[in-house]
């Protein structure tokens, strides 16, 4: 059932435009910095919510499916779930940052920018290694039996709060950023 695998591509594509977001934008430092504050907290809201709960959960589901039939190498294996865990640990914990920093605690805007931008290229990162390796081979070595029960084992999976149509009334104004970004001209509803 490659529709999984379809599917999750069609995901990355939609998480990569967020990631542009958080790379490009000065998210902190310029005379918007509280419309941006509040922007980064939606997008660590949504990436902690959606893909750390759902969308990395099937793909572990996989994981182990590929293990069980020693089509993919521990050590694969054993690197994308630690990648997993530490976007959701680090993503919890820019969430802390930014609730630091604008309580103006200890955590200064560029030390935060940083973080996030690190966060950013590490979820860049897991979604390529995933595309070049994973994919592939359980596209190869899962048989429709197989993907019956990845998707059972995951029947209450969410719709995407930001990218579905319509958006969640708490992303829309996430959305309209990320449509914008894109450049692509397109309705938000396209973004």
């Amino acid at each position: 059932m490659t529709s999984i695998i379809d599917s999750l591509i069609a995901e990355h594509r939609r998480l990569e435009r967020l990631v542009r977001l958080l790379e490009r934008q000065s998210m902190l430092r310029d005379a918007r910095a509280a419309a941006n504050s509040a922007l980064l907290v939606d997008a660590l809201y949504y990436l902690t919510r959606f893909p750390d709960v759902n969308h990395h959960a099937l793909e572990d589901r996989i994981i182990g499916k590929l293990l069980e039939k020693k089509a993919l190498a521990r050590e694969l294996a054993s690197e994308l779930s630690a990648q997993h865990a530490t976007l959701a640990l680090q993503g919890h914990q820019l969430i802390q940052d930014l609730e630091s920093m604008v309580r103006d605690e200890n955590m200064s805007a560029e030390l935060l920018e940083f973080r996030v931008r690190l966060y950013a290229e590490r979820l860049r990162h897991n979604m390529a290694v995933e595309e070049l390796t994973m994919f592939p081979i359980a596209t190869r070595h899962l048989d429709s039996g197989d993907w019956s029960s990845i998707a059972q084992a995951s029947p209450d999976r969410l719709a995407d709060p930001l990218f579905q149509t319509p958006v969640h009334e708490r992303f829309v104004q996430l959305r309209r950023v990320i449509a914008t970004e894109a450049g692509c001209g397109c309705p938000e509803d396209d973004a």
